[in-house]
């Protein structure tokens, strides 16, 4: 595909990597010289300087040739109208990123439908959800739904040494009818990660992946990952707008919520949207005594959306320290995505950026080996992956593929259901198979499922 992505930022960077490394054509726009720059270090992507609202900029990286453009600056109105020249110029796909969900007003003719958009991701709505699922379950430390098929999620929990999984082995899972609805894809490990076989142990500690359908995985936490204490509060770090919409949702969920705002403008913002809803703190998310007033020792999860990363991470470590059964951070820089997971002190991160990629590339169903999701715990990717007629698995059980140690077989979609890819499982033509895999290892094992056997 020839893909034209207007923004450098952290999402854009992101969406080039996962494009160019699955060898499409990737275009990327920005503003900044020194932003191109640095992704040109990366990647051997094309780059073009200027405004993607401008149509010369947009000639010059040729949109008369896109198959697709994903507007992902952090400019609302740039957004819209990049979007509204590429289809003029009939580009087929247009996706389009607004930080706001009000971008369209009440209806009418303004709308998105309007400029040519097919398409609108909301990086903020997408995190919610992510700090929503990791809040409802004290193991949840990421929870991704696989967009394509809503009945299938892959969620990590993290193992403690109270678990009856700690010490067994994967061949050894005392539920057999469980294990034949669920697989478990990964296991990150003192941040390395573990691809699960057989003889593989969990150990208290592990962060282990499972993906199914959602029944079939609620099952398996609300068994293996008992729920012990769900009382307390939840504080919330920072009066903002990306705290409001979560804010609403807890309380919509009946949970106590506390909100810590030094400012008095967002403060009172707070106050006129929620009212007695909340309790709001004024003080610094960072101040030990702040946190101890809001009764951080009692809450059930502390949540950190203060406006700058660092912030938010050392909040988030103050909590810990001071009792919070769980914390979550809330980052934007890319390079807090490796260095959150390494903090034993943060339960679980999340990014706005991250979530954006990860709607975009939910959104692009056109390619025989596609990346659905980004693990935000480790550096892996969700693949899914279309069987040819005639592909050397055709008719071969999962057991005989010879995955690379860095992959798994996570699930198989055949005809609309989804099911567990044990190694029993036989592949047919049409399956879509979803793997956990590292970039190197799914272009080894992608053969197997895209080309025809030699006759």
């Amino acid at each position: 595909m020839n893909i034209v992505i207007a923004g450098a930022g952290e999402v854009g960077r992101e969406l080039a990597w996962s494009f160019w490394d699955r060898r499409n054509n990737v275009t990327v726009i920005d503003r900044s010289g020194a932003l191109l720059e640095r992704l040109r270090d990366r990647l051997d992507v094309l780059t073009v300087p200027g405004d993607c609202a401008v149509v010369g900029t947009l000639r010059t990286a040729q949109i008369e040739k896109a198959d697709l453009l994903i507007a992902a600056t952090g400019d609302d109105a740039s957004n819209a109208l990049a979007c509204a020249i590429a289809r003029h110029h009939h580009v087929p796909m247009t996706i389009c990123r607004l930080a706001c969900s009000t971008f369209f007003g009440g209806g009418g003719s303004w709308n998105q439908a309007a400029l040519g958009i097919d398409h609108l991701i909301f990086p903020e709505d997408e995190c919610v959800a992510q700090v929503l699922a990791a809040v409802e379950h004290q193991a949840v430390v990421e929870r991704m739904v696989l967009l394509s098929y809503r009945d299938a999620e892959c969620t990590a929990l993290r193992l403690s040494p109270e678990s009856a999984l700690a010490g067994c082995r994967v061949q050894d899972f005392p539920d057999p009818e469980l294990l034949s609805r669920v697989r478990f894809c990964a296991i990150v490990r003192q941040q390395q990660l573990v691809m699960p076989r057989g003889e593989t142990e969990f150990l208290p500690g592990d962060e282990v992946y499972v993906a199914g359908p959602h029944a079939a995985v609620a099952q398996l936490y609300d068994r293996f990952w008992p729920e012990s204490d769900t009382t307390g509060p939840v504080i919330v770090a920072g009066a903002n707008r990306l705290s409001l919409s979560l804010v609403l949702k807890l309380c919509d969920l009946g949970l106590e919520v506390r909100v810590i705002e030094r400012d008095e403008g967002p403060a009172n913002h707070f106050l006129d949207a929620l009212g007695r809803r909340v309790m709001l703190l004024r003080g610094e998310g960072t101040d030990a005594d702040v946190l101890e007033e809001a009764g951080v020792n009692q809450c059930r999860a502390f949540i950190s959306i203060l406006q700058d990363d660092e912030d938010n991470i050392l909040g988030s470590i103050l909590a810990k320290q001071q009792g919070a059964r769980k914390v979550i951070a809330v980052t934007n820089k890319a390079e807090y995505m490796d260095i959150v997971p390494a903090l034993a002190a943060i339960d679980a991160g999340f990014s706005p950026r991250l979530a954006a990629a990860n709607s975009v590339l939910n959104l692009i169903t056109t390619e025989d080996v596609r990346v659905q999701a980004i693990l935000s715990r480790v550096r892996a990717y969700v693949y899914e992956l279309r069987v040819h007629p005639g592909a050397p698995l055709c008719g071969q059980s999962l057991a005989s593929s010879r995955l690379p140690e860095s992959a798994v077989f996570a699930l198989v979609i055949r005809r609309g259901e989804t099911l567990a890819a044990t190694g029993r499982t036989v592949v047919e033509e049409g399956d879509r198979l979803v793997a956990v895999a590292t970039p190197d290892s799914v272009r080894r094992f992608e053969k197997l499922l895209t080309q025809r056997k030699l006759l």
